[in-house]
C-alpha cells in the first residue's frame, strides 16, 4: 500500500452525494498531502583545524577532493586556526599562524560559510587580528563565529539554527555563561551548534575537562558539539537523556565529535596530524538524522587534501568511531 494514499473509489448516488463526496476528497487530500511533506533537513559539512599561514601554501585546488561535498553542503564550516592581517606583523615564534587576508579568497572559492574564530591563536595577527580577521572574512562572503557567548543563527529550509563558538585553551571557559548561553540559544527553538576549542594536543582521546563540558552542553540543549585543537581525532561519542543508539544517527541525542584533527596545516611529523576526516550531518526538527564521513590526508608537502588509500581510511573511520 502506498505510503499516502490519496484515490479513493466512491459511487454518484445522487447530485448531493457528488457534493459531500467531493468535499470529503478535497478534505481527504488536502490532509494527506500535507502529511506527506518531506522533513525540511540541512546538512553541515564539518572540518577541525584549517591554516593557511606558517609554511602553507594554499592554492586553488588545494581542498578540491573535498569539493563535491563542502560545495553541496547547506553549510560548511571549519575552525580557523589562521587570523589574517594585510602585512604579516615580525614574529619570532614559530607557532605564529598569522595568515595573509588575501588568503580569505581562497575559504570563498573552497565553498566556506561559517568559520570559528574562537581559538587560542586569534591573536596572532596583533590585539587588531580579530576584528581584522572578521573583515576579510565578511568582504568574501563568510561570517565568524566566537569568541563570545553570542550566537550566529540561521534560518535554511524551514530551520532555525544557532552557532556559537567557544576557547577552553586561551583561558579557562567560563562554564555558567557557556550553558546558558546555549540554553538561551535553544529556548528561541534554534537547533544548536557548538564549536568549541579545546582537549590537549596530540592525544588520541578526550579529557575528563572535554567529556565534562560536552554533558553540560548537552544538557543545555546543544544537538551538536564539534570540537578542534588537538590535531588529531579523538572518537565521537553520543549523549542523552534517553539511550542513544550506539554511534547510529538518533533523534534527541547530542553528537560530539571531540577533535576532527587538522583540516589543512603543515604539521607533519605524525601520522594522526596528517589523517583526518571531513563530517557530514543532517539535522531536522528533531536534531541530528544522518552521518557520513570523508575520510582524507594532508599532503604536507603540497599543502594539498588528498584521497587516503583503502587500509587508511578505514583506520580513519576507526579512530572517529563514526560510519
Amino acid at each position: 500500500m502506498d505510503d499516502c494514499p490519496y484515490h479513493r473509489p466512491w459511487s454518484i448516488a445522487s447530485p448531493l452525494g457528488i457534493v459531500h463526496r467531493l468535499a470529503a476528497t478535497v478534505f481527504f487530500l488536502f490532509f494527506s498531502l500535507a502529511g506527506c511533506q518531506s522533513r525540511h533537513t540541512v546538512t553541515l559539512a564539518l572540518l577541525g583545524d584549517l591554516m593557511l599561514g606558517r609554511s602553507v601554501d594554499p592554492k586553488l585546488d588545494s581542498l578540491a577532493y573535498l569539493t563535491p561535498d563542502l560545495s553541496t553542503a547547506d553549510l560548511a564550516l571549519a575552525n580557523l586556526e589562521s587570523p589574517f592581517a594585510p602585512i604579516l606583523p615580525a614574529s619570532d615564534s614559530t607557532y605564529n599562524l598569522c595568515a595573509l587576508s588575501v588568503r580569505a579568497g581562497l575559504l570563498h572559492a573552497w565553498s566556506f560559510d561559517l568559520l570559528s574564530l574562537a581559538n587560542n591563536h586569534s591573536l596572532d595577527c596583533g590585539p587588531d587580528g580579530p576584528a581584522g580577521t572578521r573583515s576579510a572574512l565578511q568582504a568574501v562572503g563568510i561570517t565568524s563565529i566566537g569568541p563570545g557567548m553570542q550566537p550566529i543563527y540561521r534560518e535554511l529550509n524551514g530551520l532555525h539554527l544557532a552557532f556559537l563558538a567557544f576557547d577552553d585553551i586561551s583561558s579557562p571557559l567560563d562554564e555558567n555563561a557557556a550553558v546558558q548561553s546555549i540554553r538561551s540559544a535553544r529556548l528561541t527553538g534554534a537547533l544548536v551548534v557548538v564549536s568549541i576549542h579545546w582537549g590537549a594536543e596530540y592525544q588520541g582521546g578526550a579529557s575528563d575537562r572535554q567529556k565534562s563540558l560536552a554533558n553540560q552542553f548537552a544538557a543545555a540543549g546543544a544537538a551538536l558539539v564539534w570540537g578542534h585543537h588537538p590535531h588529531v581525532l579523538q572518537p565521537a561519542e553520543w549523549i542523552g537523556s534517553q539511550p542513544c543508539e550506539d554511534l547510529e544517527p538518533s533523534q534527541g541525542c547530542t553528537l560530539v565529535l571531540y577533535s576532527l584533527g587538522n583540516a589543512l596545516f603543515d604539521q607533519g611529523g605524525l601520522d594522526d596530524t596528517r589523517r583526518s576526516a571531513l563530517v557530514v550531518v543532517t539535522l531536522d526538527a528533531d536534531g541530528l538524522t544522518g552521518i557520513r564521513t570523508v575520510p582524507f590526508e594532508i599532503n604536507v608537502v603540497n599543502s594539498r587534501i588528498v584521497q587516503p588509500d583503502a587500509g587508511i581510511a578505514e583506520k580513519i573511520q576507526e579512530r572517529l568511531n563514526l560510519p
